[in-house]
């Protein structure tokens, strides 16, 4: 009988994850990761494997975090603190300098508003401690006219729905998200991470240069100085940390920047994702018509910054031909580092995938996305 490389558990007729996740784990004995997922509120699957994967470690996500801050905004929306389609300056009057009047909190959340960074560049100082680049945001004109296209803020969407937040709640998006939604439903992933949760982190591994060096020249070209995607990723301050040097100092996990500073299992964020469109009694965070709302299609096409097609909803992408999340009605987010959370109201499927083995090129990893093909193949309304 082969060892089992994985633990945890899998109800019946999700045993086609548990045998794909074995097959991944021998494969690649250095690989580490774990998966979870809940159909209809009820778990269904939550396993990890690897040298480096406990039931209780912790990876930083990158853009997963994207979605956690995502069903932040939803909350907002279904107190009636937040309206979508309301100028942004109505929340935060000094945003409406330099043509920015007219942007409405639909466009600012989903790429549209073209402050994808500021001038000159910021440094992690500034990211980390919110007001400073809040306020060069607010005062910065954008790099491209509001509304004419899309481009992934890769750093600033953190920023600009965190001051949302505390412009109509008063808390900050990490203390919101924190005593609203975390605390009460008990979920395993954290922004801002408490002291008490630092021995849980996994550190993460930098991803394998890529062997095509036409991949490798088109990605230096796309983040390039001088380039759209050169300014998302703040390429144009000297000495900036790269994304895994970031990801793994107790500084980031402590302030937690909403965009990309998250810190969870695959657990929390099936759990998170399975509490916006309802838990095994019915009950849910967000209404249906709120899910709907922030969860919308917003742009598809050619993404300024990333120089590929996209497509994104209010914080949250949507699925294509690359995120294979499921019906057109499924929202989430990937992140660099190779984690996937996301929901679909139609099936009622919530996933979550996090490993510490940043994949090339980043994004949400190929093993994450084999491993949810077999989850949907399984009886998933039959849970």
């Amino acid at each position: 009988m082969a060892e089992q490389l994985s633990n945890g558990v899998v109800l019946p007729g999700y045993e086609p994850v548990r045998e794909r996740f074995e097959a991944l784990l021998s494969e690649d004995p250095g690989y580490s990761a774990s998966v979870a997922a809940y159909v209809d509120g009820e778990p269904v699957v939550d396993l990890w494997g690897g040298a480096r994967m406990a039931r209780d470690s912790i990876v930083t996500t990158f853009s997963c975090t994207k979605g956690v801050s995502g069903v932040c905004v939803g909350l907002l929306v279904e107190r009636g603190l937040l309206d979508l389609d309301a100028p942004v300056r109505e929340y935060w009057p000094e945003f409406a300098r330099h043509g920015k009047a007219a942007v409405t909190v639909r466009q600012l959340l989903s790429h549209q508003a073209g402050l994808v960074g500021v001038d000159g560049g910021f440094s992690v100082a500034e990211l980390l401690g919110h007001e400073r680049l809040a306020e060069r945001l607010a005062d910065q004109r954008p790099y491209w006219q509001p509304g004419a296209g899309h481009g992934y803020h890769a750093m600033t969407i953190g920023v600009l729905a965190d001051e949302l937040v505390r412009r109509t709640d008063g808390r900050t998006l990490s203390a919101f998200y924190t005593e609203e939604i975390r605390l009460p439903r008990d979920i395993d992933f954290f922004i801002g991470l408490p002291e008490s949760e630092d021995d849980r982190v996994v550190p993460l591994l930098p991803p394998e240069p890529p062997e095509d060096p036409a991949l490798v020249a088109a990605t230096n070209a796309t983040f390039a100085h001088g380039t759209i995607g050169g300014i998302a990723m703040n390429t144009e301050v000297a000495g900036f940390p790269s994304l895994v040097e970031l990801a793994n100092t107790t500084a980031l996990h402590r302030a937690g920047p909403p965009a990309m500073g998250g810190v969870g299992s695959a657990r929390g964020l099936a759990r998170l994702y399975a509490s916006c469109i309802g838990d095994a009694s019915g009950a849910r965070l967000l209404s249906t018509e709120t899910v709907e709302a922030v969860s919308r299609l917003q742009t598809i096409g050619d993404d300024l910054v990333l120089g590929m097609p996209t497509r994104f909803a209010t914080l949250f992408q949507k699925p294509d031909q690359r995120l294979t999340y499921g019906s057109h009605r499924a929202f989430g987010h990937d992140g660099v580092g190779g984690g996937i959370g996301f929901a679909d109201p139609t099936t009622g499927l919530s996933f979550g995938y996090t490993t510490p083995d940043m994949p090339s090129p980043g994004g949400a990893d190929a093993r994450g996305l084999d491993l949810l093909l077999r989850l949907t193949a399984a009886p998933l309304c039959d849970a």
